[in-house]
């Protein structure tokens, strides 16, 4: 920054998110609306039920889950970068059943194991992937559903066979040329675990 408040501010679902310029935000201009709109399309939520956005960052996507499970329901929200919480519990007031905790996802979720079952977990790990500890244990909990985003097809494509080892089915999966004249495409994948 030269000059001004170190802030970005940016319009997601009719919500306003005042951001640190130096924080996290999706770099195509529409992807956070488009992405949103998805997961809110395929969470399954219903009012009272239970969700997580794992990799929250400012919480978009918690947002839109938590306008879904209403104040019977709750979504817990984890993110590590201290600013991106400070800056989502700002724009969120108005939403306390959503609660973004401050702390890496690895010692979170491994933490949940054993805990009441989400209906629906959103992830949106950085570009190496969640990787296999967080997929075991977030299988273990047994979630209905996971939506799972990536924009690294590699690490993106690891994830998933780890889900399909663990007997989650890939329902739907969109990707999005979000990145143009690079390897990286923005992929999200729906994955349900089989009717007991």
């Amino acid at each position: 920054m030269v000059a001004g408040s170190g802030r970005a501010v940016e319009y997601v679902a009719g919500r306003r998110w005042e951001v640190s310029a130096t924080g996290f935000w999706q770099a195509h201009r529409g992807a956070a609306q488009c992405y949103s709109d998805l997961v809110a399309e395929w969470s399954g939520l219903r009012p009272g039920g239970l969700a997580w956005d794992l990799y929250s960052g400012v919480g978009v996507f918690g947002s839109r889950l938590a306008e879904q499970v209403g104040p019977t329901g709750a979504v817990l929200a984890v993110e590590s970068a201290r600013s991106a919480v400070a800056d989502g519990t700002a724009a969120l007031r108005d939403l306390p059943w959503l609660d973004l905790h401050a702390q890496r996802v690895e010692r979170w979720v491994a933490g949940q194991v054993g805990g009441a079952a989400p209906d629906t977990i959103v992830l949106d790990p950085p570009r190496a992937g969640a990787g296999k500890d967080v997929i075991t244990a977030l299988t273990a909990t047994g979630p209905l559903r996971i939506i799972h985003i990536g924009c690294d097809p590699a690490s993106f494509a690891r994830d998933l066979a780890l889900y399909r080892a663990a007997g989650y089915h890939l329902t739907d999966l969109r990707a999005f040329d979000a990145f143009p004249a690079t390897h990286h495409v923005e992929c999200l994948a729906l994955l349900e675990r089989p009717n007991p």
